[in-house]
């Protein structure tokens, strides 16, 4: 283990938070404890794990099995043509996917119909959301997913025409999105090497939070992004109701494995340090119900089943709360989303 003084956002020093916390997941052995920047808020893992130990931690995590990529049948799902024609005509009709189909009557009407909230997001596959990106039209385009796990991302959007590349730290999962055709550099990001400007979009789904460094790695993601690029970014929102609510028995704290949990304040502060000047920030409140119930399992029993499904009582009234919240203007959606371009030199 390691320890860090000062908050790495602002240099502020931290006051403790919790203690003798336990991996409620996965079951690494061990007792962790966060402190908290009283001036942007950071909470960060104070006994995090040194480089040498880094991976012991992700033994039993989920992108070291293999993905189940069994495709669905149109033939087999009722009105499965007609489903797929209508996602097909959103693709290029919204998002310029031309190459999925050669006769393109639909893609007006596929514009039209990406106005719908549901109908755009069911197309973009996966609650993708913001990190589905729009299509550019050259053979030089580049995609980077940085933790890319097994490449469950990249496989799709390689699919749709994209040149990929995942930027993947664990050995395991590198090989796993490997063996699915995926170029893959096993490292960090700022040890690839990459040529400056040449990313369409990087995406950080989930990432940053275990990241040892957050500042460097989104002043690389900057650096290798063209001008005009996108960087999409989702990470745990430390200032979220399900944190106000559960406290140390938070889903979203999951030691030892987040090193850092965000708030609004701090990750904004993060993104001008590394010169994005143009960004959108949400707290989409998509995960409340699986946090909910994690959470609760892990107030009353100490630990959680992975992927249990089983909906908690209280469930509901928790999720339309944060709802009301995040409309009337707070940031208290689990999870942070960002949406930030590098702007033109």
């Amino acid at each position: 283990m390691e320890r860090i003084p000062d908050c790495p956002i602002c240099g502020t020093k931290t006051h403790p938070l919790y203690s003798d916390l336990e991996d409620g997941l996965y079951g690494v052995p061990g007792r962790y404890h966060f402190s908290r920047c009283p001036s942007c808020r950071l909470i960060r893992l104070d006994n995090r794990p040194d480089e040498k130990s880094l991976f012991l931690h992700y033994e039993n995590y989920y992108t070291r099995t293999a993905a189940a990529e069994a495709p669905e049948d149109p033939h087999h799902r009722h009105f499965g043509r007609l489903r797929d024609s209508l996602r097909t005509a959103i693709l290029c009709g919204r998002f310029g996917y031309r190459d999925g189909h050669r006769r393109h009557g639909l893609c007006r009407l596929g514009l039209l119909m990406s106005m719908v909230p549901v109908l755009r997001s069911r197309a973009v596959y996966d609650g993708l959301r913001e990190a589905f990106p729009a299509f550019p039209n050259r053979t030089d385009n580049l995609l980077i997913d940085v933790g890319c796990g097994r490449g469950d991302f990249l496989a799709r959007m390689k699919s749709l025409g994209w040149n990929v590349l995942g930027i993947e730290p664990d050995p395991v999962s590198s090989e796993l999105a490997r063996a699915r055709g995926i170029a893959v550099f096993n490292g960090r990001l700022e040890e690839a090497g990459l040529a400056g400007g040449v990313a369409d979009q990087v995406t950080l789904n989930h990432v940053l939070e275990h990241a040892d460094d957050p500042a460097g790695l989104l002043k690389e993601c900057r650096r290798v992004l063209r001008p005009g690029g996108r960087l999409v970014l989702y990470t745990p929102n430390a200032e979220s109701l399900g944190h106000r609510w559960f406290g140390q028995a938070w889903r979203g704290l999951e030691p030892p494995r987040h090193l850092f949990v965000f708030s609004p304040q701090a990750l904004r502060s993060a993104l001008e340090a590394a010169s994005f000047r143009t960004f959108r920030m949400t707290t989409p409140t998509t995960l409340a119900g699986g946090i909910y119930d994690d959470s609760v399992r892990i107030r009353r029993e100490g630990a959680t089943p992975l992927y249990d499904g089983k909906p908690e009582r209280g469930r509901t009234l928790f999720r339309g709360l944060e709802r009301l919240l995040c409309l009337a203007g707070r940031y208290r959606g689990e999870e942070i989303e960002v949406v930030a371009c590098r702007e033109a030199n």
